[in-house]
C-alpha cells in the first residue's frame, strides 16, 4: 500500500496521472488496506478501554496466608532447643504431692537412752525415760490411723545418732521424728520448739546441736558428707513443713492446759541425727523439764498422753497435706 501511495505521488509530481482503469482497479484494494490499517489501532484502543473499564470494577480480593513452616525432622542423637528442659524449673521446690508419694511408715526416735540420760528435772525425771514413754504412746496412736510405727529403741538402750539414722533408713521410713525434752538455764523460760535440718539460725541453736551431737558415732572423716547433707538437702522443704505441722499441734494443745506455754517456733539446726536420714526428719522438743510445774505434769499419765496425741495430730496433718489427691486415709 505504501509503494502504491508513493507511486501515485510520483506520478502526480511528474504529471503522470494513472489511467482510470488502473485507478479503478487499485482503489478497492487501497482503501481496503487503509481501512484495515485504521481498524487495527481502533481495535487496540477499544480493547484497552475494555480492559481499563473492567479494572475499575470491584474484583474479589484473595488473601493468601503464609504457610506455616514445617519443623525440620530431628535427626537421631540430637535434641531440639524446644524439647530441652527449662533449667529454672530445677530451682523450684518439689512437693511430695507432685510425685504422688504417700506416708505409710513413721519412725519415732526416743531421744537419749542407756548411758545418755539427757536432761533431768528437780523431781528426778529423766529425759530418756519420758521420751521413750511418749514414743510408745505415739506409736500406738499411729497404729489406729493405719500407719506403721517404727521405734529406734524399745528399751533403755545406748544408741549412737548414726545407729538411729541407719535404723530409720533400713526400715525405709517415710518420716522421722526424734522426740526430746527441753531444759533451759534461764529461770522462767519455757515453751515448745521444733527443728529441721539446716545451719543454725542462731549461735545458741548451734550450741544446742553440739550438745545433742556428742554421741553421734561419726568422725571428722565424715564431715564433707554431713555438710553436703546440711546445705544441699532435697528433703529440707518437706522437713520444714513437717516441723511447722507438729509445732502448731503441740503448742495449740498444751495451751489448753497452760495458757502461758510459749511458742518458741520452728528453727533449723545441724542435728546429726537429721543429717543421715533419707526422709523428711525433725527433732521436736515437745516439753521442758526445767520448770517445776511442767515437770509435775509430766509425771502424770494424762499429760504424757496429751503430748503424744498432739504429736500424732501434727504428723497426721502433715500426712493429710502430703497424701495424693483422691487417696483415702488408710490406702497403701
Amino acid at each position: 500500500m505504501l509503494r502504491g501511495a508513493m507511486q501515485d505521488n510520483a506520478d502526480t509530481i511528474a504529471d503522470r496521472l494513472p489511467s482510470p482503469l488502473r485507478r479503478s482497479r487499485r482503489l478497492p484494494v487501497v482503501w481496503a488496506r487503509r481501512i484495515g490499517l485504521l481498524a487495527l489501532p481502533v481495535s487496540i484502543l477499544a480493547g484497552s478501554a475494555l480492559i481499563a473499564h473492567r479494572s475499575l470494577e470491584a474484583q474479589p480480593v484473595v488473601v493468601l496466608e503464609p504457610r506455616p513452616e514445617r519443623p525440620a525432622a530431628p535427626t537421631i542423637g540430637t535434641e531440639s532447643a524446644d524439647s530441652a528442659p527449662d533449667a529454672s524449673l530445677l530451682s523450684r521446690p518439689l512437693r511430695a504431692r507432685a510425685l504422688a508419694l504417700g506416708v505409710r511408715r513413721v519412725v519415732l526416735d526416743a531421744g537419749h537412752g542407756g548411758d545418755h540420760p539427757g536432761a533431768s528435772s528437780e523431781n528426778g525425771l529423766r529425759e530418756k525415760d519420758v521420751t521413750l514413754d511418749l514414743a510408745e504412746r505415739a506409736a500406738r496412736l499411729l497404729a489406729t490411723q493405719h500407719l506403721d510405727a517404727i521405734l529406734t529403741r524399745t528399751g533403755d538402750d545406748t544408741l549412737s545418732l548414726k545407729q538411729r539414722s541407719e535404723a530409720a533408713n533400713r526400715q525405709r521410713g517415710d518420716v522421722f521424728v526424734s522426740i526430746h525434752l527441753n531444759s533451759f538455764n534461764v529461770a522462767g523460760v519455757r515453751g515448745i520448739e521444733t527443728f529441721y535440718l539446716g545451719p543454725g539460725d542462731q549461735l545458741d541453736h548451734e550450741a544446742l546441736a553440739a550438745a545433742e551431737n556428742q554421741h553421734s558415732g561419726y568422725s571428722l572423716a565424715d564431715m564433707r558428707s554431713l555438710l553436703d547433707g546440711i546445705y544441699a538437702d532435697a528433703r529440707r522443704d518437706e522437713s520444714k513443713r513437717l516441723a511447722h505441722s507438729v509445732q502448731s499441734a503441740i503448742v495449740g494443745r498444751l495451751r489448753t492446759i497452760d495458757p502461758s506455754t510459749a511458742d518458741r517456733g520452728v528453727k533449723s539446726a545441724p542435728f546429726v541425727v537429721l543429717v543421715a536420714t533419707n526422709m523428711p526428719a525433725i527433732l521436736a522438743e515437745v516439753s521442758w523439764l526445767s520448770d517445776d510445774e511442767e515437770a509435775k505434769r509430766l509425771e502424770t499419765v494424762d499429760h504424757r498422753q496429751t503430748i503424744a496425741e498432739a504429736l500424732v495430730t501434727g504428723i497426721q496433718n502433715f500426712i493429710d497435706q502430703t497424701r495424693p489427691t483422691g487417696q483415702k486415709e488408710g490406702q497403701q
